[in-house]
């Protein structure tokens, strides 16, 4: 994340934190930087002009005057709490980063009395984990090619198996199930729609292929039939 996208960034956090300081060292392993860092931005942004202040004691940290806010969004408390549920759980997903960061902006946006009603509300709907995480990078591939699609080569590990299995797939969407998340796409090998479940993903490369459109399209066609015995194993 390159600076001024980080400073955008930790305005989003301290908006949507705006009932409490935030401590310095929860912020640089937030951004995955140093204290030190984290210091120089808030010092940035104090020198810009922007009202961040410093909470001392034992939870303190900073925090950004409370009327320095966007206009607030026209969302029902029942939206408010729809988005900000629909938004926790795409957590454990690909698109957790991304996620965060909406939630960050969309909770920064609202009055404070809403955007505590809604961070309530919405901390009662909860989503199954998935078993176990994916790889940032596997997941940073994963986003991209769902977003902008490209044939991808992949090794897989199957269940039951302990080497990966080479595959090319032409990636079709990404799906939850049971709280996994899972890359669906046509794989060459199968001749077929398969389901990869992303942390089982060893390793994942995008290619410069476009993937050809198949009609009729075949994800529609399938998703009928996914669970967990979907997945490719």
């Amino acid at each position: 994340m390159r600076r001024s996208e980080r400073h955008h960034a930790l305005l989003d956090v301290l908006r949507a934190n705006a009932e409490r300081p935030v401590p310095v060292p929860r912020l640089a392993e937030r951004f995955a930087v140093s204290t030190r860092t984290i210091e120089r931005d808030l010092a940035a942004l104090q020198a810009s002009g922007v009202p961040i202040y410093a909470e001392p004691g034992r939870r303190g940290g900073y925090a950004i005057r409370r009327d320095y806010s966007l206009p607030p969004l026209a969302f029902t408390l029942a939206e408010a709490t729809a988005v900000t549920a629909g938004l926790s759980v795409m957590m454990g997903s690909p698109f957790a980063g991304d996620a965060q960061r909406a939630m960050d902006k969309v909770l920064g946006a609202m009055p404070p009395e809403r955007r505590q009603r809604a961070r309530a509300l919405a901390g009662r709907v909860a989503a199954q984990a998935p078993e176990q995480p994916t790889a940032d990078a596997i997941s940073q591939v994963v986003r991209d090619v769902v977003e902008d699609r490209r044939v991808v080569e992949i090794e897989y590990l199957s269940s039951g198996t302990e080497k990966p299995i080479h595959r090319m797939v032409e990636p079709l969407g990404l799906i939850t199930v049971r709280g996994g998340w899972i890359l669906v796409g046509w794989c060459r090998l199968r001749d077929g729609v398969r389901g990869f479940r992303t942390d089982r993903i060893h390793s994942i490369r995008a290619t410069s292929e476009i993937p050809p459109e198949r009609s009729p399209d075949p994800l529609a066609a399938d998703l009928s039939r996914w669970d967990f015995r979907g997945v490719d194993r």
